[in-house]
């Protein structure tokens, strides 16, 4: 008997940890470029796909969307925007009622002239809310971090920098030509002295 409620109360504790996890989980965090630059801004397009469960999203005339609070870092300005949905539940839309298994956020990130090149973390926590079956709203947050890069900014168009030499590019050729190039030079440097001793 005992185990029996042993067995009965871990069944409830697993059930009861399944609930709580998040309905969301991230599925993509893409920036543009791939970097962020100095001085620059970029935008970094979220996806939050769920986990069988559905986030309310109002209705055709009032849309609710989830909120991202955003943990501020010195030197870079970040800011939601863009806020969608995707994949309802069309079980639900004939009555207005708008369930989605799919969100897509976008976050502006404007970096400083100085900031820290290299790798960074935008964080944050999502807030949203869950629908079940029979209409019961329940508020869900979710965790978010997301490492990206900060690199030195572009050169202007027109003012690239100077690419390697010919002796970078083609160090044996530049050690098998130096030879030619003094033999060829040689007589020049030879005349040039005569001439200027004919001058004097």
């Amino acid at each position: 008997m005992k185990r029996f409620f042993v067995l009965l109360i871990g069944l409830a504790c697993a059930a009861a940890q399944a609930q709580q996890a998040p309905c969301l989980k991230l599925h993509s965090a893409k920036l543009k470029d791939h970097v962020l630059r100095q001085g620059s801004t970029a935008v970094m397009e979220l996806v939050f796909l769920s986990r069988g469960c559905y986030v309310f999203n109002g209705s055709p005339a009032n849309r609710v969307w989830p909120a991202l609070e955003i943990a501020s870092e010195p030197g870079l300005t970040s800011r939601a925007r863009g806020a969608g949905a995707a994949n309802f539940d069309e079980s639900t839309l004939a009555f207005g009622l708008l369930r989605a298994q799919e969100v897509r956020l976008d976050v502006d990130l404007q970096a400083s002239p100085d900031l820290r090149v290299g790798e960074h973390k935008l964080t944050g926590v999502l807030h949203y809310q869950v629908i079940d079956e029979r209409g019961n709203l329940s508020d869900q947050t979710l965790d978010l971090e997301k490492t990206f890069k900060v690199d030195v900014p572009k050169a202007p168009e027109g003012l690239m920098p100077p690419g390697p030499g010919f002796s970078d590019r083609h160090p044996v050729w530049a050690k098998v030509l130096l030879p030619f190039e003094i033999i060829a030079l040689f007589p020049l440097w030879i005349l040039a002295g005569l001439i200027s001793g004919e001058s004097c």
